[in-house]
């Protein structure tokens, strides 16, 4: 069960980064500029990842922690991606 706590402990704060950042970049930015920046966001959210999990002292795991990370950044941004689709469309 630590394992999994510890695996949550670092997705977590990657993702609300990602959220975060797409929030950003729909309150400030054209709708024309929303899909091109989100490789942005998605780079900016591997970069913390590899930051947070080399700043850990154990590294027993790392692959786990890095795939869940990764995969939740994934998932996140293609949802963001849709949404940005269908309200430019309708714009």
């Amino acid at each position: 069960m630590g394992g999994m706590r510890r695996t949550l402990a670092t997705a977590i704060p990657v993702w609300g980064a990602v959220v975060v950042g797409l929030v950003v970049l729909v309150a400030l930015g054209r709708p024309e500029v929303w899909l091109p920046s989100v490789p942005v966001v998605g780079a900016g959210a591997l970069l913390l990842t590899f930051l947070v999990q080399v700043s850990l002292q154990s590294k027993d795991g790392l692959v786990k922690r890095m795939l869940v990370s990764v995969t939740g950044v994934v998932i996140i941004l293609a949802a963001a991606s849709f949404a940005m689709l269908l309200t430019a469309a309708s714009a």
